[in-house]
């Protein structure tokens, strides 16, 4: 299955290039945001970014705004230690269809970017959800502070199966519950439920004051609809919902168009509510994701 891919040495060194070449852009490039700049609570001065709604006006830098009529903040570079959460999704959508190895994706991405994370000296952990017998599951990793302890994800992330419905909102619930202080969550899921239950479960990630990237994973059959042509009888893995269907080009152009639909308003919202956003359509296509996306992610000083 992909998800070991990630233990592999060679791949590991390839992350550790990726990881070098993002801090040697990092010295050349001023104000981009990465992970754990936040407002005030350090000592090093470190930027200034655009004032949004909710900061705290104790770090508005009034002399910009005396001279430009703007409202900018200051931000520090924190002293505390950054947690990364990093929640997958293991419901039984992920499962399907098998061909297309969705779950094997999401933890292959989950496991790299817990090694990112921990690159950079962050406290790493990763969660799988899912509801099991009526009730929400989370299945939690140690915090790992350092990379020599890497290899104990591995037991974690080639053992763990997929099963029950998605529940976006109660995994978060049950997360928010340990009460942890700010920190960076990553959601690893392929979204596959009501728009109002990610909208409200993100929502409510940051509300709690972290930091959210969402990782939204698709299946190469999945999105582009790929099926042989014919007549199925398909069933709900998650509600048991069974439907027959006719599927041929009609049916695919059809699919395509609503996982498009899917996966922009997911982006929408989420660059609405600063929330960084990554496709990772087609487990074949993992390494080039990893290369593509993770730089974008801000997990690297």
């Amino acid at each position: 299955m992909l998800e070991a891919r990630a233990f592999e040495p060679d791949f590991l060194k390839r992350l550790d290039r990726l990881v070098l070449g993002i801090k040697r852009a990092r010295t050349q490039r001023a104000g981009r945001r990465t992970l754990g700049r936040v407002q005030g609570s350090g000592l090093e001065f470190e930027n200034f970014r655009d004032y949004t709604e909710g900061d705290d006006l104790r770090f508005l830098d009034w002399n910009t705004f005396a001279r430009h009529d703007k409202l900018v903040i200051r931000t520090f570079r924190p002293e505390r230690e950054i947690e990364v959460t990093t929640l997958i999704d293991t419901s039984a959508s992920m499962g399907l269809p098998a061909r297309d190895d969705k779950l094997g994706l999401a933890l292959a991405l989950g496991a790299a970017l817990t090694y990112v994370a921990m690159s950079d000296n962050h406290a790493a952990r990763l969660i799988g959800f899912g509801m099991r017998r009526g009730a929400m599951k989370l299945s939690a990793t140690d915090f790992h502070r350092r990379q020599e302890s890497y290899p104990g994800f591995k037991s974690f992330v080639t053992a763990i199966g997929c099963a029950g419905e998605t529940r976006l909102g109660a995994a978060v619930g049950e997360l928010l519950q340990e009460r942890r202080g700010r920190g960076v969550v990553i959601v690893i899921s392929d979204f596959l439920v009501s728009p109002l239950d990610y909208e409200e479960a993100l929502g409510r990630v940051l509300a709690a004051g972290h930091e959210v990237k969402a990782v939204h994973v698709m299946g190469e059959r999945e999105s582009s609809g790929s099926w042989p042509a014919g007549l199925y009888r398909l069933r709900d893995c998650e509600t048991g919902q069974v439907r027959d269907v006719a599927l041929g080009a009609q049916a695919a152009a059809a699919c395509r168009a609503r996982a498009g639909k899917l996966a922009a308003r997911l982006r929408d919202f989420c660059t609405a509510r600063r929330i960084s956003y990554t496709p990772a359509f087609g487990a074949a296509r993992f390494e080039e994701i990893v290369e593509r996306e993770f730089p974008k992610l801000g997990l690297v000083r």
